[in-house]
């Protein structure tokens, strides 16, 4: 029986899951990195409207990095590299853990958060179906005991977990689309010498400017936006009740609850923008960080017309999941008791919630001009942004 526990990791609660992790690694190893400037430095803001025809409802996400990119490009610009093992086999898992932990490397792990206990309420099933597969969700995997069957798991919630192995194996196992976890594991070869942060901050943001002009497709970037607002009306006339009812609430989810740092990760790159201005003196990207404040504003109200408060339980849904994720993210002793309590309150809101969906289809314009002045917002961000480098 292995037991390989690293005591001296030191956990910190985070906004975003890769992030949180990556900054906890990069601190074990001495390089004091707040999350805001992982964000930058992976050139991670960005915009993407997502839909496939087998896909329930379309996503509307953040981030310009996919898979592993936020660890490769952050341990680029910094001067290293990152080693990411991948298998279906369980045993091959297994040893590839041990082998991370054997070094004294805490373990960045990928994960399908149905199958995490400390996710979810009180007595919840694991795996829990209902909540959906999500499989590149990561944490610190920083011990594991095989004779207790406990692994030693920090998370970006202000305290760690211990869950059983067992459960740790079947959540880096999943398979499920649409982001399987297939056991990856990430691995970081830090630098013999850290490169300077204001050598490598301009071209971190240079790269983001690249991006949000010249996305790859048209869906991404600035341009998603028109994207946005040309799919927009479809959501009215091709999705039934109960598919547009769980579209709005994935949308409210991946804008401002679902591990976003709020606002669809525009807090985290205005706190990044003030960072670099007052390193580099640069007063266009203080700027900049004044108006990503204006940006943040325009989300949040966005985010009121897309589950309103004049459709009560719409608008009710809206303010229970934030109070659940504040619940999880503060993490007191008896959270999951409290997680509980919310269960039965969210099914009574949202039977009312669905009753309310046809009248909500009549919000369309006014999601739509909220779109567009947002757009404009960011445009003009992103200008002074590309002046000020």
């Amino acid at each position: 029986m292995v037991r390989l526990v690293i005591d001296d990791f030191k956990h910190m609660a985070g906004a975003n899951c890769q992030t949180s992790s990556l900054r906890k690694l990069l601190a074990y190893y001495g390089i004091e990195l707040s999350e805001p400037m992982i964000i930058g430095l992976c050139s991670g803001l960005g915009f993407f409207y997502f839909y496939m025809k087998r896909m329930p409802f379309p996503m509307v996400l953040g981030l310009a990095v996919k898979k592993t990119e936020v660890f490769e490009r952050v341990l680029s610009i910094l001067g290293g590299s990152v080693k990411v093992t991948e298998t279906a086999s369980e045993n091959a898992a297994h040893n590839n853990l041990i082998a991370l932990l054997e070094k004294g490397q805490p373990a960045i792990t990928f994960v399908d958060f149905a199958y995490l206990p400390f996710f979810f309420a009180e007595g919840t099933p694991i795996p829990n179906e209902q909540s959906g597969h999500f499989g590149a969700h990561t944490f610190v995997t920083y011990g594991i005991d095989e004779e207790k069957n406990e692994a030693y798991i920090s998370d970006r919630y202000a305290n760690p977990h211990i869950m059983s192995y067992e459960q740790l194996k079947a959540a880096r196992g999943s398979k499920y689309a649409p982001f399987p976890a297939k056991n990856k594991l990430v691995e970081l070869s830090l630098p013999k010498k850290v490169k300077n942060l204001k050598e490598i901050i301009h071209t971190a943001i240079k790269a983001n400017v690249n991006y949000m002009y010249n996305p790859p497709i048209r869906n991404m970037g600035l341009t998603g936006f028109e994207k946005w607002r040309k799919m927009l009306p479809t959501w009215a006339t091709d999705f039934n009740d109960d598919n547009l009812l769980f579209g709005l609430i994935s949308v409210f989810i991946y804008m401002e609850t679902g591990g976003t740092g709020g606002a669809m990760f525009r807090i985290l790159y205005r706190d990044f923008l003030k960072e670099a201005g007052n390193l580099l003196n640069n007063n266009g990207l203080l700027k900049a960080s004044d108006m990503f404040d204006e940006i943040v504003y325009k989300i949040r109200e966005l985010e009121t017309i897309i589950l309103p408060d004049d459709l009560p339980n719409l608008g009710k849904l809206r303010e229970l999941f934030l109070k659940s994720n504040e619940i999880t993210e503060k993490g007191a002793s008896d959270y999951q008791k409290q997680l509980k309590k919310l269960d039965d309150e969210f099914e009574k809101v949202t039977n009312g919630a669905k009753k309310e969906i046809d009248s909500w289809r009549d919000r369309i314009p006014h999601i739509d001009k909220g779109i567009h002045e947002w757009a404009e917002l960011e445009t003009n961000a992103w200008e002074t942004i590309k002046k000020s480098i």
